[in-house]
């Protein structure tokens, strides 16, 4: 069990370096879409500071991250794992409809080349933003595994980003897509599926 909880400390110290700064770059960049989008690529610098600066401060608090703990038992560990698993099936649902080049945003930067159609197919058929979904379900399940409150609290500071960053996105894909993506927004939810037919009539491909 000390390897298991060394092998999830350490995936969790790991996860929460690559992933944490990510809302941190989105709300940099949505709220000023426009002049990011005069700048081109060179908006990807932007990350650099921004992943660079956030890891360096994780790094500084990992002590702290990992200072108390919820105790874990197996109950704790079969839902972190259960998690885990939803986790990885949303990771793949999303790569079956995405390109890489449309999931890290080069579309929102250069709407000019074309965006393609809104993606209503899939595990966007039940839920309109099923990444941020994996990224929260990701950070509470490490959180479980490791029973680490530091982990808890990047997991809920994570899902209260994206409560954040989520309405700004959709502000510019009202904008691109109009008519289209308010008919796909009603339809179908943010985050929590409905027990339901999925989407498919009112938006065309």
């Amino acid at each position: 069990m000390h390897i298991l909880s060394a092998i999830a400390d350490t995936v969790a110290f790991i996860y929460a370096l690559l992933l944490f700064p990510a809302p941190f770059f989105w709300l940099t960049i949505h709220p000023a879409i426009d002049y990011w989008r005069r700048k081109g690529n060179t908006a990807y610098w932007v990350a650099l500071p921004v992943w660079v600066g956030t890891a360096f401060i994780l790094f500084l608090l990992r002590p702290l991250l990992f200072a108390h703990r919820i105790e874990r038992g197996g109950l704790s560990w079969l839902l972190g794992a259960a998690l885990v698993a939803l986790a990885i099936w949303l990771d793949r649902q999303v790569f079956r409809q995405f390109s890489v080049r449309r999931l890290i945003g080069l579309p929102e930067l250069h709407p000019e080349r074309g965006r393609g159609d809104v993606v209503h197919s899939g595990i966007y058929a039940r839920i309109r933003h099923p990444r941020y979904i994996e990224y929260i379900v990701t950070f509470f399940a490490l959180a479980l595994l490791t029973g680490a409150f530091g982990i808890f609290a990047l997991a809920f500071a994570t899902f209260l980003m994206y409560l954040i960053v989520v309405p700004l996105e959709e502000r510019e894909l009202r904008s691109y897509y109009g008519a289209a993506y308010e008919a796909y927004a009603r339809d179908v939810p943010r985050f929590i599926p409905r027990l339901r037919r999925k989407f498919g009539a009112s938006v065309s491909a």
